[in-house]
């Protein structure tokens, strides 16, 4: 049942105001009005009916109203458990108070290099919101049906593609190095040199890479439409966590499904290096994969799988975050889809070879 929203004023030394009824999107323009001509300049004492009733939309506009009112001395809102609750939600999703609202300072030229600081104070402080999300997130409100969405979306559909691609470069190696090899009669090499390569090297840079392709600009528009359609204010306006609802689920996803991809990325790479060998020096494949059971040991594969999570965090960081600095408009989308699968690429090439020259030393 529906009752009438009432504001009761009464100004003496201080004001005192009484809030009755129902407080939501009903509230009638008279109301708002009286409400904006409270002054501003005395003590304000806030007292609550029993039939009053606050939903979200008429908390917003007593939020609104209470930041430009500050010396408020009794204020019976924040002793209704409900109000109070509702209030509280408000407040902590302030758009001026979260990371995420808050466009990092345009760079233009060399002019601009001093603005590099609020920039990376920025993105450091989006990855402190997703490990600080990360480490209190309750496993129970992890949203499985969004990460298995994202890991079929990303990483599933993208099998086929991976695959093609680490066979026709392992086809490359596996041809290049035969020709070199045979010159010096060390045919037989090209077993552990394809194979080292390819499990180390080839196939988690070249499954990051096309990974990154596909998703981080996916990553960049979906979240960058729904910026600029205003979805991520309503979900902060009804007290969701965009890190909760947006973020994690493709981090999750990358992160848990890129070592599969890696892992058929592999077989095909070994594949297309078998083929060579029997057709152009005449290894067949018993040979082959007894030579490289002998020879090539199970720690090279491990550093390529190990690689492949952090690669995953990169591409789904750096998707999400062009997503999340997109301007509200449709250019600013392409811009910055643009801008992720460049970042996206460049981050996992330096990565891996940071790993390469450290990974080397140790394994």
């Amino acid at each position: 049942m529906y009752i009438p929203t009432s504001l009761e004023v009464l100004i003496e030394e201080s004001i005192s105001i009484t809030l009755g009824g129902d407080w939501n999107y009903k509230i009638p323009k008279s109301i708002l009005s009286k409400l904006d001509k409270i002054p501003t300049n005395k003590p304000i004492i806030i007292l609550l009916k029993e039939d009053f009733n606050l939903d979200f939309c008429g908390g917003e506009i007593l939020n609104i109203w209470l930041q430009k009112h500050q010396k408020i001395t009794q204020n019976q809102l924040l002793e209704n458990p409900k109000s109070k609750k509702i209030l509280t939600i408000l407040q902590d999703n302030q758009p001026q108070n979260n990371a995420l609202s808050k466009n990092p300072p345009k760079i233009n030229g060399m002019k601009n290099v001093p603005n590099l600081l609020p920039n990376l104070i920025f993105v450091l402080g989006f990855m402190g919101e997703i490990l600080y999300t990360l480490g209190l997130i309750n496993f129970k409100n992890i949203r499985l049906k969004a990460t298995l969405y994202h890991i079929q979306e990303s990483l599933i559909k993208a099998i086929g593609i991976v695959s093609l691609a680490c066979f026709l470069i392992g086809i490359v190696i596996a041809y290049q190095g035969s020709i070199q090899l045979e010159q010096f009669g060390a045919s037989i090499l090209i077993v552990e040199m394809s194979s080292i390569l390819t499990l180390r090297e080839m196939a988690p840079i070249i499954t990051a890479i096309i990974i990154a392709g596909r998703s981080a600009s996916a990553f960049s528009a979906e979240i960058g439409m729904m910026r600029a359609t205003q979805e991520i204010d309503a979900m902060k306006t009804m007290g969701f966590n965009p890190m909760v609802f947006l973020v994690l689920p493709r981090i999750l996803a990358l992160c848990i499904a890129l070592p599969l991809v890696v892992f058929i990325a592999d077989i095909f790479g070994l594949l297309g290096a078998i083929l060579i060998s029997q057709l152009q020096l005449g290894i067949d494949y018993g040979q082959f994969i007894e030579r490289f059971l002998e020879m090539v040991n199970i720690k090279h594969f491990w550093v390529g799988i190990l690689k492949a999570p952090f690669f995953g965090f990169i591409i789904s960081f750096i998707g999400c975050y062009h997503g999340f600095i997109v301007d509200k408009d449709t250019r600013s989308i392409g811009i910055h889809t643009t801008k992720s699968v460049v970042a996206a690429i460049f981050c996992v090439i330096a990565f891996d070879a940071i790993c390469a020259m450290i990974l080397t030393e140790v394994f």
